[in-house]
């Protein structure tokens, strides 16, 4: 499933339960193991605001799209892959509609 399967398909998925080592393992998070790391269900737009200023203080972001319209999700999706290129973080799809958010400085593997 990639990143443009968010467009057109059904907005609900399961959400799979793993333990912190098998999320590093299976994410391969390099020197991020030391970052903390802050889950998101955004419902609305102005959500975007929230998980923006976690980025900016150093945190990486999961953010699960599951609970938006899929308009809404592309807008924030929209936003925030803007936000994070211009604070030089990076954005890594884990699975269909989450997506990882790390600011700079924060390398993750795989």
């Amino acid at each position: 499933m990639g990143i443009f399967d968010l467009f057109g398909k059904d907005n609900k998925i399961k959400n799979e339960q793993h333990s912190r080592s098998e999320f590093d393992e299976r994410v391969g998070l390099g020197n991020a193991k030391n970052a903390p790391v802050s889950v998101f269900s955004p419902t609305a737009y102005q959500d975007v605001e929230t998980i923006i200023d976690a980025i900016k203080s150093g945190k990486n972001a999961v953010v699960h799209l599951t609970e938006l319209k899929t308009e809404t999700a592309k807008r924030v999706l929209d936003m925030l892959s803007g936000a994070i290129y211009a604070l030089g973080g990076g954005v890594y799809e884990m699975g269909n509609n989450v997506f990882m958010f790390s600011p700079a400085g924060v390398e993750v593997n795989g």
